[in-house]
Formats: C-alpha cells, structure tokens, sequence
C-alpha cells in the first residue's frame, strides 16, 4: 500500500532530525579533546549550524511534499492520523521525562563529586547539560517519528 500524505511527512522529519543531529552529537563527543574555551566556541557554531539545517531541509522537503501531494496537504488529520499522534506523543513524553530526570540526576552528581568529571572524559563536553537536554529531546522526537510510523505500517 502506498505511503499517505502524513507518512511521507513524518519519514522526512525522522530522517533529517537523524542525520543532521546525529552529526552534530557525533561531532560533539569529539570535543573533550579541545581545550575548554575552544570546544565552547565549536559548540556554539555546531548549534547554530545544526538549527540552521534542520529548518532549512525541513521547510525545503515539506513544502516541496506539500506542493507535491496538494490535495492530501489540504485535509485535516482524520481519527486515525491523531490517535497514532496521541499515541506516539505518549511515548514521547515518557522518554523525554527519563531524559530530563538524568540530567537533574548528573547535575546532582557532579554538584555531590565534582572529581567525578576528571574520571570520566565524556563529563567534560562544554554545555554538558545542554547537551544532555538536548539528547533528550531530539531523542524522544525520533521516538515519536518511528511509533507514528510503526502504528502506520502496522495498521495496514
């Protein structure tokens, strides 16, 4: 069976969400290496950079969908499309809290030891708890992208 006008919009967002922050988090662990002052600035023009991308591939790729599938563009979501959003928003939520209670949990950690960061190289990315937030989030939005996509599939 052919992918709806929603599929095809959801693929668009799991994939450039993926690649283009999967770069960023890739590039961003090889950072402890860099001295401090540095790797701050190198953190900085990777967000902007990855900010920059994700809204111009995603505005790029949807219109571009859109424009393709006008007709399918134009409905509203039926019941169907808003349970399975309901649904994977749900399971969403649920990873993006675990994501944000280790953080709080890490920034209670290095507060209790601070020696703790020394031992471990990975402590020492600049932003650590942006970084970690931003884990979280993104992380929990490729949660959603693959539930929406696997209630597609699976109810067909």
């Amino acid at each position: 069976m052919p992918m709806s006008f929603r599929e095809k919009s959801i693929w668009i967002s799991l994939l450039s969400s993926v690649v283009i922050f999967g770069n960023y988090f890739f590039n961003i662990i090889t950072l402890p290496s860099l001295p401090v002052e540095v790797a701050k600035l190198t953190v900085l023009g990777f967000s902007i950079r990855a900010i920059i991308f994700i809204i111009i591939v995603e505005t790029f790729f949807q219109v571009t969908l859109a424009i393709c599938n006008r007709k399918e563009a134009e409905l509203d979501a039926d019941e169907r499309d808003k349970l399975f959003q309901y649904k994977s928003n749900s399971v969403s939520y649920s990873i993006l809290i675990i994501g944000v209670f280790m953080t709080l949990g890490l920034i209670v950690l290095m507060e209790i030891n601070p020696a703790i960061v020394d031992q471990f190289s990975a402590l020492k990315v600049p932003l650590l708890t942006m970084q970690v937030l931003l884990f979280s989030f993104i992380f929990s939005e490729v949660i959603r992208f693959s539930t929406q996509l696997y209630f597609y599939r699976s109810s067909e």
